[in-house]
């Protein structure tokens, strides 16, 4: 009897300790989970957006953002029926950089330097247009200094960037930060092969850099990898059909695959670069989910382009990514899937009041806009 009740007891609190140990991963997860289901039932439905596209004014446009939190932060953006593209842009980068700033205050601490190491891009982002104006030749406009936003870095740190002349200044700008040996290094293979060295020195150096956080620790180490994984496999696929599409060796473009990858083996990215044609690239990841959908889509890529392929390779992004929050709810699966819901409302709304301003018909908007179309699980 007595080693009954000590199994008894021994289950009972190996119980216990598995219901505290729970409790300690979900918890800080509850308020932070709360937050972003709230913010996320306020995003723009896409009838919302298809009924802005269809709008015959931009007045109209924006009466359908009435019971939005967008209607008075934009109602300043008419004058005499002419919209103020570059304020609707300043405005709104700088509603989604705070909506990122209130993201940091609210995610579980043990996880805030990985949310940090996404939001990233923002920099990664400024400094590649910072470059591109150096590259071309042209003065950085004071504009820019509006226009870049980095929920990461000071506005006056922004600021100081946007004053570089050359590379000079700029490396010397960025001598302490971990931009600087990446930038350093690009130098030389920018001298021989041009902007995309530079560019593409910045964004593997983000996803390696952000793929080593996810794998640092062991807490959701599994579904952060499928998410930011299926990413940097879609980051590649894209480079890969756009420089192909250009004409850009194989050699070169293997130089610029951000590695290593997640599904996409070292031999289907080799068999892809070299492949002779794009049927034969997407032949070599058939086995893959990303195969599968491309090859399914070759007849629409010969009548549209590449762009008919990065946008159901967004879409498939945004299904990975779903189909994550809503299995991992007590993770930050679904704060990475409302910043990246919340980054595609703002870039099309800006799609649509820009492409307005131009009097661009409905459907050519409709082709420009990001994938917001709901996925079913």
């Amino acid at each position: 009897m007595t080693e009954i009740l000590i199994i008894i007891f021994g289950i009972i609190g190996l119980i216990s300790i598995l219901i505290v140990l729970h409790a300690r991963r979900t918890v800080p997860y509850i308020y932070c989970g709360a937050m972003i289901s709230a913010w996320e039932a306020k995003l723009l439905k896409e009838n919302r957006l298809m009924e802005m596209v269809e709008a015959p004014t931009v007045e109209n446009l924006l009466t359908l953002l009435d019971d939005t939190e967008y209607r008075p932060l934009l109602a300043e953006i008419v004058k005499d029926g002419v919209v103020d593209v570059k304020k609707a842009e300043v405005i709104l980068k700088d509603h989604l950089n705070h909506r990122y700033r209130e993201i940091l205050k609210i995610v579980p601490r043990q996880r805030k330097e990985t949310v940090e190491r996404l939001l990233k891009k923002w920099e990664i982002w400024g400094l590649k247009a910072i470059i591109t104006a150096i590259h071309s030749g042209v003065p950085i406009e004071d504009d820019l200094k509006h226009y870049m936003c980095s929920p990461t870095m000071t506005r006056e740190k922004l600021e100081m960037l946007t004053s570089v002349k050359n590379f000079d200044q700029l490396l010397e700008f960025l001598k302490e930060s971990e931009y600087f040996p990446i930038l350093n290094a690009a130098l030389k293979d920018y001298r021989e092969r041009g902007l995309l060295a530079l560019l593409s020195a910045l964004d593997f150096h983000y996803y390696t850099a952000l793929w080593e956080e996810v794998n640092r620790t062991k807490p959701q180490r599994e579904i952060l990898t499928k998410m930011i994984g299926s990413e940097i496999d879609i980051v590649n696929i894209k480079l890969i059909l756009r420089l192909k599409n250009e004409g850009v060796p194989p050699e070169e473009i293997d130089k610029y695959l951000i590695r290593p990858s997640y599904l996409l083996t070292e031999g289907m990215l080799k068999d892809m670069t070299y492949a002779e044609n794009i049927k034969s690239g997407l032949d070599a990841i058939s086995r893959t989910s990303y195969g599968m959908v491309l090859l399914n889509l070759l007849p629409q890529m010969e009548v549209l382009g590449i762009s008919a392929a990065e946008r159901a390779l967004d879409e498939l992004r945004l299904k990975v990514f779903r189909e994550q929050a809503v299995t991992h709810i007590f993770s930050l699966a679904p704060v990475i899937l409302y910043i990246l819901l919340k980054e595609t409302e703002v870039r099309n709304l800006l799609t649509i009041l820009r492409l307005k301003a131009e009097k661009v018909e409905p459907q050519k908007i409709k082709e420009k806009m990001w994938v917001v179309s709901k996925i079913e699980l």
